[in-house]
């Protein structure tokens, strides 16, 4: 226990003495810093005359005015080809307009001889459904993209969903019911 005390006294004399601390410790060199003022700046110049300042402004004001103007009416459609064929083959609406007097004529014959005709799809037709039988008396027609390309076919039937898959072959591989 006095070993104890001994080193205790010893730590205190160390403390205490001033002389120990100042070698231990040397004060750092001073040096004199700058102050922590920026340096002044410049006065930004003034914009020239027709400067506009604030761009997004003036390019929402002019869309804007755009967006909230009525837009022109669509240009008109050409009449079609023009053939020159007897009146008898041009239809009805030709035939009444030249033997009718042209003030009793109706705007409506007029304006259906200008509609196009519907344009129908050209091409082939795709290839029908195919018929496959899941489970007896549960046939359901799969498209032929989804039984030769994706190979995989997700079916609702009123006896429930189906998930199906297909071979390279085309032929029914897996089939599973959802719940």
């Amino acid at each position: 226990m006095s070993e104890q005390i001994d080193i205790i006294t010893a730590i205190n004399e160390l403390l205490g003495d001033p002389e120990y601390w100042d070698q231990a410790l040397p004060l750092p060199p001073r040096a004199d810093h700058p102050p922590l003022t920026p340096a002044p700046t410049q006065p930004p110049r003034a914009p020239k005359v027709g400067t506009i300042i604030q761009r997004s402004d003036h390019v929402n004001r002019r869309k804007q005015e755009m967006l909230m103007t009525i837009p022109p009416p669509p240009p008109k459609r050409p009449r079609g080809r023009t053939t020159t064929a007897d009146p008898s083959a041009t239809g009805p609406s030709a035939a009444a307009s030249s033997s009718a007097d042209t003030s009793t004529t109706d705007v409506t014959t007029d304006t259906a001889a200008v509609r196009p005709v519907l344009l129908m799809p050209t091409g082939p037709l795709p290839p029908p459904p195919i018929p496959v039988q899941i489970e007896p008396g549960i046939i359901i027609d799969v498209p032929h993209f989804c039984v030769h390309v994706s190979r995989k076919y997700k079916a609702r039937t009123p006896h429930g969903r189906w998930v199906l898959r297909f071979s390279r072959t085309g032929q029914l591989r897996y089939h599973r019911k959802i719940a």
